[in-house]
């Protein structure tokens, strides 16, 4: 599994970390601390081995089996003549217990190979000669978990606790950047989003107040923009207002060149629309309840068409009130409805449906439109579609109609299917 994610890379690191540190930490403790007391219990029972051979030495057979059931009564040490063996558990030594019968075996009197065997508890024997005669020895009793099995088991409990700490601490982490990430989503620069949250470990706060002065930034020039775009409109619309005033002094002279420079004045004096209504936005604009089938017909009237079969059908309920923001929403209609009557293919139609949670309003045609992929590109103010839904215009029209969604909490998507190509505005009921 590729580790894509910040969680995961920490997580495998960290799991990773632990790995070797138990490992490590295993490696000393069987190196420094297990195998000097491995040598030393070895040493002592050498020395105590030596002296009950010194013993048993040339004493008489009843004063012999007295001693030895004298030291088997004590418990820590067991001897049975070869002639009574243990039983075979069919257990191989462990680890220290292979340690502890090589350095037996080395500081041991004798040169003899030292024969072992286990029983069914787990006991550990070896055969020895004591006082001349061979005796199957066993010094510890036998224990439930042994050295390594213990280390092992505290290991595993070290993971855990490890890995828990280190799922915390990742956890304190990611929320942070998890809701940083979701508030950068909601960011609008239009300077109504809320800055970011300033919280979480001291380097993520760094990176939101980043992130806030960033944002103020994008703001104040998006705001300059508008009200350059603004004062741009609004000073033009005098020097526009004389040139309609000599085309109408000049009525009569030249019908042909009257209706041009009519129609182009008012192209610009369409063009200058867009731009008042792309620089002041919709947020100020209150959300209340409106007739929508109403609202849809205004905006179709906007967009220089009628309702009826002939030019843009309009399916809807009879009735149909919901909370919106009644100008934002009429223009971002009118502007679809613009677009598909001057871009797209005939018939041209709206649909509004209300599934329970959103308003839709659907503006379709018959045009082959554009790839839905590019809906972001399309969406930014000033932007050209291709060759299919190009043409005279501002480049503002779905710029507006999404800064009319966004101010509402909704969306715009669009859609392309066999034979038609759709815009829908999406307004949710929380709007």
């Amino acid at each position: 599994m590729m580790l894509h994610t910040l969680f995961r890379r920490n997580l495998a690191l960290m799991v990773g970390v632990v790995l070797a540190g138990q490992a490590l930490a295993g490696l000393l403790v069987t190196t420094l601390v297990i195998r000097p007391q491995v040598i030393r219990i070895a040493e002592v029972t050498a020395d105590m081995l030596s002296a009950v051979d010194d013993a048993m030495m040339g004493m008489a057979p009843a004063r012999r089996a007295a001693l030895v059931a004298q030291i088997n009564a004590g418990g820590r040490m067991e001897l049975r003549p070869q002639s009574h063996p243990p039983s075979d558990g069919l257990r191989a030594p462990t680890m220290i217990e292979r340690q502890y019968l090589i350095a037996l075996a080395s500081r041991l009197r004798h040169d003899e190979i030292l024969i072992w065997r286990t029983d069914g508890p787990g006991r550990l024997w070896f055969l020895l000669q004591l006082g001349g005669d061979p005796y199957w020895i066993s010094i510890s009793a036998p224990r439930e978990r042994g050295a390594v099995a213990s280390l092992v088991v505290a290991s595993i409990i070290a993971f855990i606790v490890s890995v828990a700490g280190g799922l915390g601490l990742q956890y304190t982490i990611d929320r942070p950047l998890r809701r940083l990430a979701a508030e950068l989503d909601d960011y609008h620069a239009d300077g109504t989003a809320a800055p970011l949250a300033i919280e979480g470990p001291a380097e993520i706060a760094a990176v939101a107040q980043a992130l806030n002065r960033m944002t103020g930034r994008l703001a104040e020039a998006e705001a300059e923009r508008a009200v350059m775009l603004a004062g741009v409109s609004h000073d033009l619309r005098t020097p526009l207002t004389r040139l309609r005033l000599c085309l109408e002094m000049l009525a009569g002279q030249d019908p042909d060149l009257e209706a041009t420079a009519s129609r182009q004045v008012d192209r610009i004096e369409d063009m200058l629309g867009q731009f008042l209504s792309f620089a002041r936005g919709f947020a100020d604009e209150p959300c209340q309840p409106t007739d929508v089938v109403a609202l849809a017909r205004a905006a179709i009237a906007d967009a220089g068409a009628d309702t009826g079969l002939d030019s843009v059908s309009l399916d809807a309920p009879e009735t149909l009130v919901h909370p919106l923001r009644a100008q934002a929403t009429r223009r971002a209609i009118a502007n679809l409805v613009g677009n598909a009557l001057r871009h797209g293919k005939a018939p041209v139609g709206v649909r509004i449906t209300h599934d329970g949670s959103a308003l839709r309003v659907s503006v379709h045609d018959a045009g082959q439109g554009f790839d839905p992929a590019a809906a972001q590109t399309m969406l930014r103010p000033f932007a050209r579609g291709d060759s299919a839904r190009s043409g005279d215009g501002t480049g503002l029209g779905l710029a507006i109609t999404q800064r009319a969604a966004l101010a509402q909490g909704g969306r715009v998507e669009f859609h392309r299917d066999p034979g038609e190509f759709s815009a829908v505005l999406i307004l949710p009921d929380q709007a």
